[in-house]
């Protein structure tokens, strides 16, 4: 099980998805019937299941998961099934939500888009700048399985499918002597343009 930093209740109330009044409501209902919280706020119309997906994702500290379960992508089943598998493996949550086919490639950019802020980018579109592809050997791209694509304002543009790798970026700004911001683009496309 995850670290849970906070009680599902509080996230409920402190996300006006319930009231406090509601809350004790569910939790003196909980006493007598020996029932889980959310499945009794559930029963009792206080919140849909859909929002209590998210404060249970939420709770969970998926970020990832909260985006997908609000754009009702996955449920909190499958993001727990998913969180139970990533922490036997260690493997990214989204390779994890793609291989289990909770959620397409095009879902799981777009969450990461949402979540780290960044630009989609179609590569088959995209005119790859020499300039910036030379910057950094493609031994090493293909390693962190990136492409840089572009110089713009003093920085490389370097297309991932894996915003959470730390290490890659600070690699790549380390090689290229540039800072590196990223734009997100699907596994197959940038794989397609390092063969």
């Amino acid at each position: 099980m995850p670290i849970i930093s906070k009680k599902l209740g509080e996230i409920l109330v402190e996300s006006s998805l319930v009231s406090e009044q509601q809350l004790l409501a569910a939790l003196a209902i909980q006493e007598t019937k020996k029932k889980p919280l959310g499945e009794i706020l559930v029963e009792q119309n206080y919140v849909t299941k859909e929002k209590l997906d998210m404060a249970l994702a939420k709770q969970a500290g998926s970020k990832l998961g909260e985006i997908l379960i609000s754009a009702k992508v996955i449920n909190f089943s499958q993001l727990q099934k998913a969180l139970d598998v990533q922490r036997v493996t260690m493997r990214s949550l989204g390779d994890i939500l793609i291989e289990e086919e909770y959620v397409s490639e095009d879902n799981l950019l777009d969450a990461l888009s949402k979540q780290y802020h960044l630009e989609r980018v179609d590569l088959s579109k995209y005119n790859i700048n020499p300039a910036a592809f030379a910057k950094v050997p493609v031994g090493v791209l293909k390693h962190y399985k990136v492409i840089s694509i572009d110089v713009k304002d003093g920085f490389l543009i370097v297309a991932t499918s894996d915003p959470e790798d730390i290490l890659a970026l600070s690699d790549l700004s380390f090689i290229s002597g540039m800072h590196v911001k990223l734009v997100l683009s699907s596994k197959k496309s940038i794989r397609s343009l390092l063969e």
